[in-house]
């Protein structure tokens, strides 16, 4: 989920409950907040706390709420991770540390305590692209099966060859989220569970329709709304400006304001603005 800011960079938190309702209208599955195209990372651990609230208390029962609650700083993981459990979060997303860059004994160790400071099922994720990190699949076995909440993993890598030798490795219990819409298709034949994935926060229906479309076994129709539709509109929001400025400029020109990105994200130019409508006029949004 992208995080609503105000002008003066201030969570914005009724435009958060606004967009909570739009998405959970528009079809989707769960929600993610306090991620990273919600800018988590820049954020203070308060302010994701309440993200986390606000998500929480304005979704319906039945509807799984899974933060990301993971750090840099092993610390701060444990206290979001902590948190998360007391308000009743059906699970949380883990991000591999970033800047600094452990090896696979350190991502082992840092999981692995994470793991030991909750009940809530744990999905890893990996985005090396933002993080420098990977979980190589034999690490990813082995947090699987010494720690039963560890469940399943987002991948953002691009690697679908990886991809596939994790879920050989880890089996069919462990839960293999796709993370770029490029790939949600493709990754659904493979055996992956789902997709959390950027452009449904814009605008969910293309997402929802391929993962919809696979389900009830019409290929066709899934593959002409993965390649027609979700991985243009995804390369249409990740070209311009700075991620996730494309994301939240796309869901302003089809009509949802969620604010700006917050510093030092800096907004699109006019030049790239224009570029992003005719890209969203081309395919009929």
């Amino acid at each position: 989920m992208m995080t609503p800011f105000k002008a003066d960079g201030e969570l914005n938190v009724e435009r958060l409950e606004e967009f909570t309702e739009y998405l959970i209208n528009g079809g989707v599955h769960g929600l993610f907040p306090s991620s990273s195209i919600g800018e988590a990372s820049s954020m203070s651990t308060e302010e994701r706390k309440r993200v986390i609230d606000v998500v929480r208390e304005t979704v319906p029962g039945e509807l799984p709420v899974i933060p990301g609650t993971g750090s840099s700083d092993l610390t701060t993981a444990l206290e979001l991770t902590g948190y998360a459990e007391e308000t009743g979060c059906d699970g949380v997303v883990v991000v591999t540390p970033y800047y600094l860059k452990p090896d696979q004994e350190g991502l082992y160790d840092y999981f692995g305590r994470i793991a030991d400071s909750t009940e809530l099922p744990i999905f890893m994720y990996q985005i090396p692209m933002a993080t420098g990190v990977e979980i190589h699949p034999d690490t990813a076995a082995s947090l699987s099966g010494r720690y039963d909440n560890i469940v399943g993993m987002k991948d953002s890598s691009g690697n679908l060859s990886r991809l596939m030798e994790t879920r050989r490795k880890t089996g069919d219990d462990f839960l293999i989220f796709q993370g770029l819409d490029t790939l949600l298709l493709p990754s659904l034949q493979v055996g992956c569970a789902g997709g959390m994935v950027g452009t449904t926060n814009a605008i969910p229906g293309p997402a929802v329709r391929v993962f919809n479309l696979f389900r009830e076994g019409l290929m066709e129709q899934a593959m002409e709304q993965q390649i027609g539709v979700l991985g243009p509109l995804f390369e249409a929001c990740m070209s311009a400006g700075v991620f996730p400025a494309g994301f939240k400029e796309t869901a302003r020109i089809l009509g949802l304001d969620i604010g700006p990105t917050r510093n030092p994200i800096r907004g699109l130019t006019l030049s790239e603005r224009e570029t992003l409508i005719d890209s969203l006029m081309a395919l009929d949004l």
